[in-house]
């Protein structure tokens, strides 16, 4: 894994979902701890993380309090699962293996469907120790007319949080498969670098058509300022590293992943307490992409098949 510095100088609103499936209470959550480092979980919440703090410090975007609202779901964690894709599908139709899907939209009001079924609905979860939990989703064939089941197995480490995510065709025929993890993380100071090399362009409707290389702007090879970046978009990145810097904190957080996610979404929105860097496994809209899966990350998963991939998030304490 490739070190970065943090002693380099650096040079949402996205629409709420009148469909998503709130909750108003957050069921029976999970918390784990190790060392400085302790995490909540949130399975009835669409498999949600519901914080993860070092030594007291939020990491992630915490959850609100059932106090603070009444009607709370996925985009108000700290981070939620997308399977069996991830990003927009145009218009929710796309042609597999000659069959024609036609999907709900799942964020209205865009045409489009989202990051797939899990993030709108309940998991059941378990401790499998202080440190550590599994969660699961069943999905039945409906709208999406494959079964597959969804899992997350989270793990505390002594300085940070391990996650490993697997997707399995349940059925018989073969589906379009990808994954990843939509984590928040506190604005305030934040630096960010990506280890990207091509970032993918899109119009409007947030539907990507082309990968080109980043412009000065959007270079994130470089310590950039959250607060100096408006991007909501898909890069490819040489390797799944990221990094993330608090300076008033003295915080550095590592985000490191397997080859299979082969793309990250940043989403940094203007006038917002948070933004998103998020490992996956393929571009957005990849089932209609002109671009073969060697670009686009797709995988096609056959009867019994599994797609995995882990993450890390390793904190480190800087000096001054």
């Amino acid at each position: 894994m490739t070190t970065f510095s943090c002693f380099l100088a650096p040079t949402q609103n996205r629409k709420q979902a009148a469909a998503l499936k709130s909750t108003p209470k957050a069921g029976m959550p999970l918390h784990l701890s190790h060392g400085p480092c302790e995490l909540t979980l949130l399975p009835e919440i669409g498999g949600s993380t519901g914080a993860f703090t070092y030594k007291g410090m939020d990491i992630l975007r915490p959850f609100p309090t059932v106090e603070a609202s009444t009607s709370v779901g996925p985009l108000e964690s700290a981070g939620f699962p997308l399977f069996p894709f991830s990003g927009r599908i145009q218009n929710g139709i796309f042609t597999w293996q000659g069959r024609q899907i036609e999907l709900e939209p799942n964020f209205l009001p865009e045409p489009h469907a989202i990051h797939g079924q899990a993030w709108q609905n309940p998991w059941t979860g378990e401790k499998t120790g202080e440190a550590s939990a599994h969660m699961v989703y069943d999905h039945a064939p409906g709208n999406w007319p494959w079964a597959y089941r969804a899992e997350q197995l989270f793990e505390l480490t002594g300085d940070g949080l391990t996650l490993t995510m697997r997707l399995t065709n349940t059925g018989t025929e073969a589906m379009p498969a990808g994954l990843g993890w939509h984590p928040y993380f506190p604005r305030h100071d934040a630096r960010l670098m990506v280890n990207v090399k091509g970032i993918w362009r899109s119009g409007e409707d947030m539907i990507p058509t082309e990968v080109a290389p980043p412009s000065e702007e959007e270079d994130l090879t470089i310590w950039r300022e959250v607060d100096s970046l408006s991007l909501d978009n898909a890069f490819v990145v040489e390797e799944p590293e990221a990094a993330i810097y608090w300076p008033g904190r003295k915080i550095r957080v590592d985000i490191s992943a397997d080859t299979v996610m082969s793309h990250t979404v940043v989403y940094t929105p203007k006038g917002q307490d948070f933004f998103c860097v998020e490992p996956v496994t393929h571009s957005p809209d990849a089932v209609n992409s002109t671009h073969g899966a060697d670009v686009t990350g797709l995988r096609s998963l056959t009867g019994g098949e599994t797609l995995s991939g882990t993450l890390q998030l390793a904190v480190h304490e800087v000096a001054d």
